[in-house]
């Protein structure tokens, strides 16, 4: 499944986001398929109880430059050092959130254990190989912690 592209508008209000505007977006599974709400800043209260993934964003201009992004490689080696070696179950969580949004990885399915313990199934496209990720999303500081930290190490 591949994350669809934001919407520029608020799901709630219809209104048009404008460049510089904070704005939040949840994936929802539905009908087998992931489904995008994007909700202007004004709007957003928390996500809904079923919810895949949600994050915070920025409107770019359209005319701006966007900021060069580090190359697949380079996400997939740090998904691996992060998959084997930390204890940053939440960092793990939204690095696989991103390399579905890259189109690295393809969101396969959510599971639930007996303890209420929810589990992502992410399908690794280039290793041909499916990884099993703890759901730990953050709150919202741990995940501006968790951006600032990807924004340096890559």
């Amino acid at each position: 499944m591949e994350v669809p592209k934001p919407s520029r508008n608020c799901f709630l209000s219809g209104r048009e986001l404008l460049p510089g505007e904070t704005f939040f977006s949840i994936l929802l599974e539905e009908d087998e398929a992931l489904v995008r709400r994007d909700f202007a800043g004004e709007n957003w209260k928390e996500p809904p109880e079923k919810f895949v993934g949600w994050w915070k964003s920025t409107v770019q201009n359209i005319n701006e430059k966007k900021v060069k992004l580090a190359p697949n490689e380079v996400l997939l080696n740090l998904f691996d050092k992060i998959r084997t070696n930390s204890g940053q179950v939440d960092l793990l969580y939204v690095l696989s959130l991103l390399l579905i949004r890259r189109r690295l990885f393809r969101y396969d399915r959510e599971e639930e254990d007996e303890n209420g313990q929810k589990t992502m199934f992410v399908y690794a496209i280039k290793e041909n190989n499916t990884f099993e990720i703890p759901v730990a999303m953050p709150d919202l500081q741990r995940l501006e912690e968790i951006q600032n930290q990807l924004a340096e190490l890559l």
